[in-house]
């Protein structure tokens, strides 16, 4: 019933919260007992569209998720909004659908088992928490699995009241019809009661057959579960079940790991993937229909009839909570708290560097800190962790997140933390937001607070003059400072980090072998969780992935997504460079994400080789060199020579800071002068591409067209560099070899002169090394080449064949040897009559066979020839 009333957005003091637009809005709507105008409120910075109302005197504002866009990462972005533009909100109810969990023991009394259609309202009356998130801990030995997330218990009065209402329903004084009637009244077909018959709960193993609209006509009722059944009137009755409920962030749809869940979390009533969201922003009372058994016999039939239930139960229990009482309630007693993104679910290890940063945290004078590492290391879920954990362990500290991505989400981060302060005339498009919130921050009577300053990859942004000829207006400048504050930064590179904070500073790295296992655990659906015991198996796919915690997490995603293997996931990553690639670049959720960003681990170094094309050139192009390289042990003097050795040193610092190679160690030596000394380490000074930036990098090569330019500059560097065999030089050209034997395998120079060039100069070294057998493979891979192009009588392929019986001869492998020698001679007499390289080999063999003196005859006419020519 639509009323004129118009109340402010700090009037309302009751959140109703129903996820579910489709579902659950309109049962909330219909518990309303009259509507009124939403307030006017800032609808460019909160999108979320609300219904405003009253409930026995409350004043109930309801907020939905929009269509199709549900979950934790979206629950938790529209309750974000909302307790800012509504900022006296006193109690907050979550209310919609959710799946049932059997007990593992049946009761005879049939109203004591979960039914559907029934309530399940989050109770933590036996002491232990009302809500835990399910798919969050660490597995332990003997199958056992620890729990490591739990969520906060509803407030109080929500709780008391639940405790009257449970007591009433004992006595038979509740009002459970009156509100039903509420959705019998206009929508009576809509929310009828589907009927005892379609209340089917199978055997946990028990897959569904048919479609899933076919609702169990050809499953197997031998497989149904044998329980006390409800008459007819005891359908009409509201039942509710106080317990615990189970929050994550999948759709569970398997009965065993439905059951899983339930003994791994105290008996669960019922799993949703809604809660922990609201609870980022305030803590909430979970009220759930039940509309399916979260198995795989799910159906929508017992949707619209759980979610009116639910509804009903929430007004009946927000009219035990006189409305006065609420409006008089403290508000929300943790400190402000603005930070976009929940709690990492698979967040492990990390000790010492949590331990730095909460001593920094708790540290007063208002230090900075820099987190940095190789984009996908994990620094934004250890920056959120270390915020999570300052909330739970110093609740009256403020905790404010700003990304830095750009100067526009730098002040709209500002204009959110000055209107949930409710600092004046924040609203005022005219106003100095940034100067506003420095200043209340900055003021010691505020209080503590820690400020998380994410993605400040881009120094420009935070200090490029905002003004064009105004060189003091930074977004550094407006950076808060009090000795109860403390910033923490994130970002890519080292230089950024050392910039804004100078000595103080965290280098984020790969995780640690047992971290990488746990975040494969807490990330595996259940029923994959067995894949974790095949050592062989775990260890081979997180070496491949380099250990890298994004690299792991959207690998898991892929697996989950497709109900595939690790050992599968392997094959199709080893199948080719392509499908690496593809999988590299494979999108996937992650609640732990910002919802704009892009999630494939490749993505995030691709941006951070587009901040480097911006201001370093010389970076890009040494970068690109390297792609085409193998990725381990590049010596420093192999690389394009251009620029200054400055120039160079900063190129070499670029790609060092953003993590993407790092150098080598090296022994120190001794040397006579400094300018031998730098020669000698440049020489020496040798670097690795991370593993996977070498395969993603080679991705974009190849997307951007400029792979086989790129190919060709490798190889005309490496064919300056590498000689034909100076034994003088050895130690430099030494560690170009295997760089070149890498280029030489790519398929784009495979049928190029360019090829034959390069491994005529590594065989022609590795000859002069003793390296017979590489020297020999070499050497055969330009004979093919030369005879092909060239002809069998040309004087390159006559020499390279010469060359080749020589090598063979080296090893012992003197019959070959022999026969290319004297097929030489023949082919060297026919074009330009005998020569003397062909008759020393075939001297050399009969020499070894014990024919001296007609090795000697043939030394004779070889050495006669030479002095001839």
């Amino acid at each position: 019933m639509a009323s004129s009333t118009q109340l402010s957005c700090a009037d309302y003091h009751v959140a109703w919260i129903c996820p579910v637009a489709d579902i659950e809005l309109l049962p909330a709507r219909l518990m309303l007992d009259g509507e009124h105008p939403t307030p006017p409120y800032d609808t460019h910075y909160d999108e979320n569209t609300y219904v405003c109302g009253t409930i026995n005197g409350h004043a109930v504002v309801v907020a939905t998720c929009p269509p199709g866009e549900t979950g934790n990462v979206n629950a938790g972005r529209l309750t974000g909004s909302m307790f800012k533009t509504f900022p006296n909100i006193r109690m907050a109810v979550l209310v919609g659908i959710g799946g049932g969990i059997p007990s593992l023991e049946m009761s005879e009394n049939a109203l004591e088992n979960v039914h559907l259609g029934d309530v399940v309202v989050g109770w933590p009356g036996d002491g232990k928490p009302a809500c835990v998130y399910h798919d969050r801990g660490r597995a332990k030995g003997g199958g056992q699995f620890e729990l490591v997330g739990t969520m906060g218990n509803p407030d109080w009065r929500l709780t008391n009241a639940l405790g009257v209402l449970a007591v009433d329903y004992e006595m038979g004084k509740t009002t459970f019809n009156e509100q039903l009637t509420r959705l019998q009244r206009s929508k009576a077909k809509k929310f009828a009661h589907p009927g005892l018959e379609h209340d089917k709960l199978f055997k946990a193993a028990y897959r569904h057959t048919g479609n899933y609209r076919s609702s169990c006509t050809t499953c197997d009722p031998s497989e149904l579960v044998q329980r006390p059944q409800r008459s007819v009137e005891e359908q009409q009755t509201l039942v509710f079940h106080r317990g615990r409920i189970a929050t994550g962030n999948a759709v569970i749809q398997d009965g065993e790991v439905r059951d899983n869940i339930r003994d791994r979390c105290d008996g669960a009533l019922c799993v949703e993937m809604e809660a922990a969201g609201v609870d980022a922003n305030r803590r909430c009372l979970v009220i759930r229909g039940i509309s399916d058994y979260a198995d795989s016999h799910k159906s929508d039939m017992w949707r619209s009839y759980a979610a009116g239930k639910a509804a009903a139960f929430t007004r009946e229990l927000l009219c035990k909570v006189q409305p006065n009482t609420v409006k008089e309630m403290e508000g929300v007693s943790e400190a402000p708290w603005l930070v976009p993104l929940p709690k990492p679910q698979s967040f492990v290890g990390r000790e010492t560097q949590l331990a730095q940063l909460n001593t920094h945290i708790s540290s007063k004078g208002c230090r900075r800190l820099a987190i940095y590492g190789l984009g996908g290391c994990g620094k934004t879920a250890l920056a959120l962790e270390a915020a999570y954990q300052t909330r739970e362990q110093q609740p009256k500290c403020a905790v404010f997140w700003v990304p830095a991505v750009t100067l526009a989400g730098f002040e709209q981060a500002y204009r959110d933390i000055g209107l949930l302060l409710g600092i004046p005339s924040i609203a005022d498009t005219k106003a100095d937001v940034k100067q506003l919130v420095k200043a209340r921050l900055s003021d010691e009577r505020f209080g503590q607070w820690l400020m998380i300053i994410d993605n400040a990859d881009d120094v420009k942004v935070l200090f490029a003059a905002i003004d064009e000829g105004n060189g003091i207006d930074r977004l550094i400048d407006h950076l808060p400072h009090s000795r109860k504050g403390s910033i923490v930064f994130t970002t890519r590179t080292a230089k950024a980090a050392h910039d804004l904070a100078e000595s103080e500073v965290i280098e984020l790295g790969e995780l640690g072998k047992e971290e990488a296992k746990e975040v494969l655990r807490t990330r595996l659906f259940l029923k994959h969780q067995h894949q974790v015991e095949n050592k062989a198996i775990v260890d081979e796919f997180l070496s491949m992935l380099a250990f890298l915690a994004l690299a792991i997490v959207q690998a898991v995603a892929f697996i989950n997504q497709n109900d595939s293997k690790i050992s599968e996931y392997i094959l199709l990553y080893r199948a080719s460079e392509q499908e690496a690639t593809n999988l590299l670049n494979e999108d996937f959720q992650d609640q732990g994400r910002y919802r704009e960003a892009k999630n494939p681990v490749a993505t995030t170094w691709y941006i951070s080789f587009e901040q480097i094309q911006e201001h370093d050139k010389l970076a890009v192009e040494y970068l690109s060199f390297m792609a085409c390289t193998a990725s381990n042990d590049i010596p420093e003097s192999m690389l394009p020579t251009k620029g200054s050795q400055v120039t160079q040193m900063k190129a070499i610092g670029t790609l060092k800071a953003y993590a993407f190679i790092t150098e080598r160690e090296t022994a120190e030596g001794k040397w006579q002068g400094l300018q031998e000394q730098k020669q000698a380490q440049r020489l020496a000074k040798a670097f690795d591409v991370h593993s996977l930036v070498h395969l993603a990098m080679r991705g974009w090569l190849k997307t951007h067209d400029q792979w086989p330019e790129w190919v060709g500059k490798t190889t005309s560097r490496l064919i300056e560099a590498i000689p034909y065999g100076d034994f003088r030089t050895r130690d430099v050209w030494t560690a170009y070899l295997p760089h070149a034997v890498h280029v030489a395998g790519l398929p784009e120079v495979y049928e190029t002169e360019e090829r034959a060039e390069l491994l005529h100069r590594v065989g022609n070294c590795e000859n002069t090394l003793g390296h017979y057998r590489a020297a020999e493979w070499a050497y055969r891979q330009v004979l093919a080449r030369t005879e092909k192009v060239l002809g069998n009588e040309h004087s390159d392929t006559l020499t390279i064949r010469n060359n080749l019986a020589n090598i063979l001869r080296g090893q012992g492998k003197n019959a070959e040897a022999d026969q290319m020698n004297k097929e030489t001679l023949v082919l060297r007499e026919k074009v330009s009559g005998k020569e003397h390289h062909c008759m020393n080999g075939l001297a050399a063999g009969l020499s070894h066979e014990g024919k001296y003196v007609e090795a000697a005859q043939m030394f004779r006419e070889a050495l006669a020839l030479e002095e001839k020519y």
